[in-house]
C-alpha cells in the first residue's frame, strides 16, 4: 500500500549532475516548494579525496550496472559483461567520477541545434556553462578567460603544481603539432590539428566539488522550501488524464507518494530516466505490453539511441611517472603517513586530483559524419594505479595471469597510462525493462563497436597514442608498452597492426562512464525538455542529449540543469532574487524601443569610454569620461535577446568578460492595472 504524502510545486527525481542544480535553482525562490527525491544518501567522506575515486566503484554508493551486449566486446571481462558504474548518492556520478570539467567542441552543440534542438547551439548554451562556474586557474596554465565564469557555485581548478610526467605529455603533443591551450576555450575549435591541455577539475582546495557540494550542501537545511528525501527510489510517475501529477517512491519504511502542483522533473541519468518513463507507461507500446506495463503514451524512442565513449588503458614504465609506493603512501595506505598528512593540511600532493591530469582532443579523419567535432581524446594518467582498478573497477578476468603486474605495480619504479578514447560513436544501444519491478535494474545493451567506423576511429586513436609515447620517449626514460600477454601471444607485439589493436580493444576496452541520448530532444522530449504526450513532466540529464558530445559529460549535465531550471522558472513564473550589481557598475537597461544594434554599440562605447547612445531606457545620452569598469545589462521580456547580444558582442570584441548571467521574474503592473510576472535577464560584464 502506498502512503500519500505532501504536495509540492516541483518534484525533482534524482539529485545528480542535473537534478541537484535544478532543485537548488528553483528553491532560490522562497515561495517555490521543491521536493528532491534521491535513492542514495550523502556522499561518504572518502568521496572527497580525488585520487580515491576509483575505490568508490562497486560499493554501496555505486548502482553497479552491467552491460549485457555479448558480441565482440568485453571479451576479457568476467562473464563478458562490462561494468557500468553510476553514482548512487547526492551529486550522483559527480560524486564518484574523475572530476574532469570538459564542455565539448562548439560543433557538438551547433549540430544539436541543426538537428532540430532549437536553443541548444553553442552560443545558446555557453552562458549556462559560465553561470555555474567559478574558475580559478593555476599559474602558468593557458586559459581563455573570456570563456569561463567566476561567480558560480561550481569550483573549477587545475592541479596547483603540475606533475613532471604531465608536462612531458603536453610538450610531446606540442612537438607533434597539437596546440597547448584551453580545451574549454576558443582553442577547441581553432587549433589546426587539435588542442592539448591540463585538465580542469571540479575540485576545491584539493577536495571534490560535486553538485552536492556546490549546489545542495549549504542550502539543504537552510531553505525551508527545499525538502530532500534520501534513500528513496522512485517507482513510477503518476499520470492522470495526460498530466503528471505525482511520484511514487519506495523507502525503507514502505511505498510513498508525493503530489506535484506544477511540474515533475526526471534527472536519473541515461539509464534510469528512460527506465522510470517505461515503468510509468511511457515508451514503446509493444515493449511495455511484453512486461505487463499499461501503455499510457506510445513513445517509441524511449530508451533508444544509447551512446557512450570507450577507453583503452595503455600502461608502461616511466621514470618520471608515479610508483605505487608514493601513491599508496599519499592516500594513507602505508605506515608512513607523511604524504597523506601533507595533503590533508595543504590540499596539495598526489591525491589532489584523480591523476587523470591532461588530454589532447583531435579528429582522426576516419568518418565524414564527425567532421564538425573531435572524434578522439587521448588522456594522460600519471600512474598505472593499483590492481583493484583493473580487477574490481573494470572486472578483468584472470588479470594477474594476462597483465604485467610486476612492472605496472612496482612500489619504487614509476609508471603511467595513455588513455585513447573513442568519443564520437555511431553505434547505438538501448535501455529496456527487465520486468515491472522498479527495484530490478534496467537491461542495458550498448552495442559497442557495431558500427564499423567506431572501430576504425578507435584503432587510429590508439596508434596516435603510440606516436605520442614515442615522441615523449625522445626526452624521457620510458619502458615498452605493456601489451596484455594473451593478446601478444596471439597477435605479436607490432603496434602498427590493426589486428592487434582490434583484439586488445575487444578484450579490454571499457566505458568512460558517459551514457547519453536515451530520451533525446526531438524524439522523447521537446527543445524545452518537456516529455511529449504528457503535461507537467520533463527530463533533464544526459539522456536528453541529441548526441553524445566530444566531452566528459559532467559539465554538459550541469549546463542542462542550469538551462532547464531557467525554462521551468520561465514557464511557472518562479521569482529568483538577483545578486547585487558589482560595485560601481553602470546600468544599461535594454528595451524594445531601440534596435538591437544600437544597444550593441552602446555597450561597446561604454566600455571604450565613448559617448553611449542609448545609455539606458528613459535617460538622455551619457558621455563616459573614462571607460566603465563594470556594466550591468538588463533586458525584460522581448528585449532579452537584445541584452544578450549586447553583452556577447562586447565580449567577442575583446572589451569585456561576462561574469554573471541571472534570470528572474519580477512582478509588473500594466497600464490596465493587472499584474503578472515577466522574464528578465541581467548580465554583468567586467572590462578587460
Amino acid at each position: 500500500m502506498t502512503t500519500a504524502g505532501d504536495t509540492y510545486d516541483f518534484i525533482i527525481v534524482g539529485g545528480g549532475g542535473s537534478g541537484a542544480v535544478i532543485a537548488s535553482r528553483l528553491s532560490e525562490d522562497p515561495k517555490a516548494q521543491v521536493l528532491l527525491i534521491e535513492a542514495g544518501g550523502v556522499p561518504p567522506p572518502e568521496s572527497a579525496i580525488p585520487a580515491a575515486c576509483a575505490g568508490l566503484q562497486g560499493t554501496e554508493v555505486d548502482w553497479s550496472f552491467r552491460d549485457t551486449s555479448q558480441d565482440g566486446i568485453a571479451l576479457g571481462f568476467e562473464d563478458q559483461k562490462m561494468r557500468l558504474p553510476r553514482g548512487k548518492m547526492l551529486g550522483g556520478s559527480t560524486s564518484i567520477n574523475y572530476m574532469a570539467y570538459v564542455r565539448g567542441h562548439p560543433g557538438d552543440y551547433d549540430s544539436w541545434a541543426a538537428s532540430g534542438a532549437e536553443g541548444w547551439a553553442y552560443k545558446d548554451v555557453l552562458p549556462y556553462f559560465k553561470k555555474s562556474e567559478d574558475f580559478v586557474p593555476s599559474r602558468g596554465v593557458k586559459v581563455d578567460k573570456g570563456k569561463h565564469g567566476t561567480q558560480g557555485p561550481y569550483k573549477v581548478t587545475n592541479r596547483k603544481k603540475p606533475l613532471a610526467s604531465t608536462e612531458s605529455f603536453l610538450k610531446g603533443c606540442e612537438r607533434l603539432g597539437y596546440t597547448i591551450g584551453d580545451y574549454n576555450g576558443a582553442d577547441r575549435a581553432t587549433a589546426p590539428l587539435g588542442v592539448v591541455g591540463h585538465h580542469q577539475f571540479t575540485i576545491k582546495n584539493g577536495k571534490r566539488c560535486s553538485t552536492y557540494v556546490a549546489f545542495l550542501e549549504s542550502v539543504m537545511d537552510a531553505r525551508k522550501n527545499l525538502t530532500v528525501v534520501t534513500g528513496a527510489q522512485a517507482s513510477r510517475v503518476i499520470v492522470s488524464n495526460g498530466v503528471a501529477v505525482g511520484v511514487e517512491y519506495v523507502t525503507a519504511s514502505g511505498s510513498k507518494s508525493a503530489t506535484a502542483a506544477k511540474e515533475i522533473v526526471l534527472s536519473c541519468g541515461a539509464y534510469q530516466s528512460p527506465q522510470l518513463l517505461l515503468l510509468s507507461g511511457i515508451g514503446p507500446k509493444a515493449e511495455l505490453a511484453a512486461v505487463g506495463v499499461e501503455c499510457l503514451v506510445d513513445s517509441p524512442h524511449v530508451g533508444k539511441h544509447l551512446k557512450d565513449h570507450l577507453y583503452l588503458p595503455i600502461p608502461f614504465a616511466m621514470e618520471a611517472g608515479t610508483a605505487l609506493g608514493p601513491l599508496a603512501s599519499s592516500l594513507g595506505l602505508t605506515d608512513d603517513k607523511t604524504l597523506f598528512e601533507e595533503y590533508q593540511s595543504t590540499g596539495e600532493g598526489l591525491p589532489a586530483t584523480s591523476l587523470y591530469d591532461a588530454s589532447v582532443f583531435f579528429n582522426t579523419g576516419v568518418s565524414a559524419e564527425n567532421k564538425h567535432t573531435h572524434d578522439a581524446q587521448i588522456s594522460w594518467i600519471a600512474s598505472a594505479y593499483n590492481p583493484d582498478f583493473y580487477e574490481k573497477c573494470m572486472g578483468i578476468k584472470d588479470f594477474s595471469e594476462h597483465f604485467h603486474t610486476e612492472t605496472m605495480f612496482n612500489f619504487e619504479e614509476g609508471t603511467a597510462i595513455l588513455l585513447p578514447q573513442m568519443i564520437q560513436p555511431q553505434s547505438e544501444g538501448e535501455v529496456t525493462l527487465s520486468g515491472r519491478d522498479s527495484s530490478s535494474p534496467p537491461v542495458i545493451k550498448h552495442n559497442y563497436l557495431t558500427a564499423e567506423a567506431d572501430l576504425k576511429s578507435f584503432i587510429a586513436t590508439c596508434k596516435t597514442s603510440i606516436k605520442i609515447k614515442e615522441e615523449m620517449g625522445k626526452k624521457e626514460k620510458m619502458g615498452e608498452v605493456l601489451i596484455p600477454k594473451n593478446i601478444a601471444k596471439k597477435h605479436g607485439t607490432d603496434l602498427t597492426s590493426d589486428a592487434l589493436w582490434e583484439a586488445w580493444i575487444r578484450h579490454y576496452a571499457v566505458t568512460v562512464y558517459h551514457p547519453t541520448s536515451t530520451c533525446r530532444i526531438g524524439d522523447v522530449v521537446d527543445e524545452r525538455c518537456r516529455v511529449k504526450g504528457v503535461k507537467g513532466l520533463r527530463v533533464a540529464d544526459a539522456s536528453v542529449m541529441p548526441n553524445v558530445p566530444a566531452a566528459n559529460t559532467q559539465a554538459p549535465c550541469v549546463m542542462i540543469g542550469e538551462k532547464t531550471a531557467v525554462m521551468i522558472a520561465e514557464d511557472n513564473q518562479v521569482q529568483v532574487p538577483l545578486d547585487p550589481a558589482p560595485e560601481g557598475a553602470v546600468e544599461m537597461k535594454v528595451s524594445v524601443k531601440k534596435s538591437t544594434g544600437s544597444y550593441v554599440r552602446a555597450a561597446s562605447n561604454f566600455l571604450k569610454g565613448m559617448e553611449a547612445k542609448p545609455a539606458a531606457e528613459g535617460r538622455e545620452a551619457v558621455e563616459a569620461k573614462a571607460p566603465v569598469e563594470a556594466l550591468r545589462i538588463s533586458g525584460l521580456g522581448q528585449s532579452i535577446n537584445a541584452a544578450i547580444s549586447a553583452a556577447t558582442a562586447a565580449e567577442a570584441e575583446g572589451l569585456c568578460t561576462i561574469t554573471r548571467i541571472q534570470t528572474t521574474y519580477p512582478m509588473l503592473q500594466g497600464a490596465s492595472g493587472r499584474s503578472g510576472a515577466c522574464a528578465q535577464v541581467v548580465i554583468d560584464v567586467k572590462r578587460k
